[in-house]
């Protein structure tokens, strides 16, 4: 009876000693799953490691920037509607600008989060943005300059019926341009619920003085009516408040007041 109950009392402290190794290695594999799942997050993508998926959380700061200094705008307002008019045939030259080749609007960090608060502040009035241009490569502007040197007019009736074409060299278009900086931007408003443009009197890079901001009256393409002004000056409104500068003769203009490269023109292309 003795050996039997020694026999039972010896299986048991072998069988407990069995278990806690079981139990620690259990422990360790454990471990080594999660530190293979921890170096698995780094690759910003959903994996799986033993029947485990994990996803990364990869979209606090974008990764894909177009430049050093840059970003893309809609990274920062996913619901921008982009409608870059050089990176097409519809614009005062009759064709894509040298330089576009996708259409992505391109902004410095810097103005891409003043113009995100100006959209915030646009969305609660029942407005998104529509963006014409922002970054422009060097390229592009010199790509305007040999067009106005050319005798190519297949446009001016729409862009710039009562100007000669000499004329738009200089007060319209120069060899440099503040967009190439990176903190400049064209743009109107649509409502937020069709996506329809707001109706501002006169469309983009019209050359003339219906395209001033407080201008009212009759022009050779139709009328800005004191409505249209009410909402040019709204954007102007809004825009200055978040840190833009906007000049006289164009409602659509903008520029950041505080820009990180006032004196650096770029050449990468718009892509």
């Amino acid at each position: 009876m003795k050996r039997l109950l020694l026999s039972v009392f010896v299986f048991s402290i072998l069988s407990l000693i069995a278990c806690n190794s079981c139990e620690a290695k259990g422990v360790k594999s454990k471990r080594k799953l999660a530190k293979r799942v921890k170096v698995d997050r780094t690759r910003g993508e959903t994996v799986v490691n033993d029947s485990v998926t994990v996803v990364a959380d990869d979209n606090i700061t974008p990764k894909n920037i177009p430049h050093e200094g840059f970003v893309y705008v809609k990274d920062y307002i996913p619901d921008i509607i982009e409608d870059l008019r050089y990176n097409t045939t519809n614009n005062f030259m009759g064709e894509r600008a040298d330089g576009y080749e996708a259409n992505r609007a391109i902004l410095t960090v810097e103005a891409a989060k003043a113009l995100k608060g100006a959209a915030e502040e646009l969305r609660r009035k029942g407005y998104v943005i529509k963006i014409y241009d922002a970054y422009r490569p060097q390229q592009a502007v010199d790509h305007f300059v040999r067009w106005s040197q050319s005798s190519d007019e297949r446009m001016k009736a729409e862009y710039y019926p009562t100007l000669t074409k000499k004329s738009l060299f200089g007060g319209y278009i120069a060899r440099k341009s503040g967009h190439s900086r990176g903190s400049t931007i064209d743009m109107t408003i649509c409502h937020l619920a069709t996506g329809q443009e707001v109706d501002m009197g006169g469309h983009f890079d019209f050359f003339g003085t219906a395209s001033h901001p407080s201008f009212v009256g009759n022009y050779p393409l139709g009328t800005v009516t004191a409505e249209n002004k009410k909402m040019r000056l709204m954007l102007q409104h809004v825009m200055r408040k978040h840190g833009f500068n906007s000049i006289k003769n164009e409602w659509w203009h903008f520029t950041l007041r505080n820009e990180p490269y006032p004196r650096k023109f770029f050449n990468f292309p718009v892509k």
